[in-house]
């Protein structure tokens, strides 16, 4: 399966087989489980629209999500739009019960590829 720019269909297809496999295996442990998605940074929002598009189909089927969470890390962005960004999708998950976590702001240290090392302690929130 191609992973095309701007697509991301394996990505896709990966975190919602993965998604399922926990969700189908989980029972014969008889154990509860939470299905996260961690780290999306804005050019991967079509990898994030993918995961809610199952979310949404699955809620449907079953009157749960298929994730119980997902993460959008956009602390690289201007403050503004990653808000703005977190917004829109919030509202989106919320009729799912679904949890977002946002990454408003920046940690220190290098994460993800991206290195905040020398940032002023007085940007440092999360």
């Amino acid at each position: 399966l191609p992973n095309d720019k701007g697509k991301l269909q394996a990505s896709i297809l990966g975190a919602c087989a993965g998604a399922h496999y926990v969700r189908n295996v989980a029972p014969a442990y008889g154990i509860p489980v939470l299905v996260h998605s961690d780290h999306c940074a804005k050019k991967l929002l079509p990898w994030f629209d993918g995961m809610l598009e199952a979310d949404e189909v699955f809620f449907k089927e079953n009157g749960e999500p298929l994730f119980s969470s997902h993460m959008l890390d956009l602390s690289e962005e201007p403050h503004e739009e990653n808000v703005g960004i977190c917004k829109m999708y919030f509202e989106r998950m919320a009729p799912m019960g679904i949890i977002l976590e946002m990454e408003i702001g920046i940690t220190g240290g290098a994460e993800d590829g991206v290195d905040n090392t020398g940032v002023a302690k007085d940007k440092l929130y999360s």
